[in-house]
């Protein structure tokens, strides 16, 4: 059995589900609370593994096109 971390659940399903993700279906997703899955997402912004596309909405930055 494998153990994964709440920022390793939510990029494992903004890989999967194609195109924007809002963050509280991220958070259902991860089975986390909203307010904790938007701060993790806020730090992988600014680390730059996930970009913001909207209000709420998330993508992976190899997924955004420029």
């Amino acid at each position: 059995m494998s153990v994964r971390s709440v920022p390793q659940t939510l990029l494992f399903h903004l890989a999967r589900i194609p195109g924007a993700v809002h963050r509280d279906q991220l958070a259902e997703a991860a089975g986390t609370s909203k307010d904790y899955a938007g701060r993790v997402l806020s730090r992988m912004v600014r680390s730059g593994r996930v970009t913001r596309v909207g209000r709420g909405r998330y993508q992976l930055t190899r997924n955004v096109e420029s």
